[in-house]
């Protein structure tokens, strides 16, 4: 086994949920890096997230990109650019706010506007658990769909849906878009159409010209279903949810704050056992 692309997802993963990366990881990520790997985070935190520190860590050591809002906004953190957008449609986008104000009330929605500024809210009090969370990886401008929604021309990374109701997700189906839903937390990701993380992990290695079978990834969350059912060596650690481990070609018996994705590099990357 000889990986050349190695993709990490963030929360639950590489970092603590929420949090920042956890301590054990940042040195085999170095060192895999150092050994010629293109190690890139693919998450659904937005890019300019002030817990991903990726400078910091070390990950700007080659290839200084990120994969951000579940690969819709591929971006350069050295250059602080934009490499692809591939956003929601203000038209896709309205209708979901539109649903949440006027047939689903108990749906909050929160988008994530691809000037990667903003965000624009469906309700600005009685916030759900969902928002105070998301609202920690965000220090931009708030706006409120009701001041916007005669004049709505926003497209968006990704749009998230609090609370969300089976009824809700149906909608969001016939739309057409990419959605994985946290069922414990009854949130519900939104992308657009054929955008996920698979489509990130493939955009990157045809940019790095990494051939499938030595690409890697590694996830604990249904946002990353995608791209462990896409590359080579789909890796799941103890915490990953079920349908992750199903799919997975490695399992690692350690979670995410145990250093599980340590672990497998170490094993599989450093040592290519």
């Amino acid at each position: 086994m000889k990986i050349k692309l190695l993709a990490l997802d963030m929360d639950g993963t590489t970092y603590y949920k929420g949090g920042e990366i956890v301590p054990a990881n940042v040195k085999p990520i170095q060192q895999a890096l150092e050994k010629g790997v293109d190690v890139v985070i693919v998450t659904g935190r937005p890019a300019l997230a002030k817990q991903n520190k990726l400078v910091e860590n070390g990950l700007n050591y080659k290839n200084a990109l990120i994969a951000a809002c579940n690969g819709a906004c591929i971006y350069d953190f050295n250059d602080k650019k934009i490499l692809k957008s591939s956003p929601i449609s203000s038209t896709d986008a309205k209708t979901l706010f539109d649903l949440a104000k006027n047939k689903y009330p108990d749906v909050e929605v929160w988008g994530y506007v691809d000037d990667l500024n903003t965000v624009v809210q469906s309700r600005d009090t009685n916030h759900t658990e969902g928002w105070v969370f998301e609202s920690g990886f965000f220090d931009g401008e708030y706006i409120l769909f009701d001041d916007v929604e005669d004049n709505f021309n926003y497209s968006f990374f990704k749009l998230l849906a609090f609370n969300v109701s089976e009824e809700y997700i149906k909608e969001v189906q016939k739309l057409g878009l990419e959605h994985a839903l946290s069922a414990k937390e009854h949130v519900l990701e939104i992308n657009a159409k054929g955008i996920n993380k698979a489509f990130a992990v493939k955009y990157l290695a045809e940019e790095f010209k990494v051939p499938h079978e030595q690409t890697m990834a590694i996830g604990d969350g249904m946002n990353d279903l995608p791209m462990i059912e896409y590359v080579k060596w789909g890796v799941s650690l103890e915490n990953s949810v079920d349908a992750v481990k199903k799919v997975a070609q490695i399992h690692i018996n350690k979670t995410n704050v145990e250093g599980g994705v340590a672990e497998a590099i170490d094993k599989y990357i450093l040592n290519e056992k």
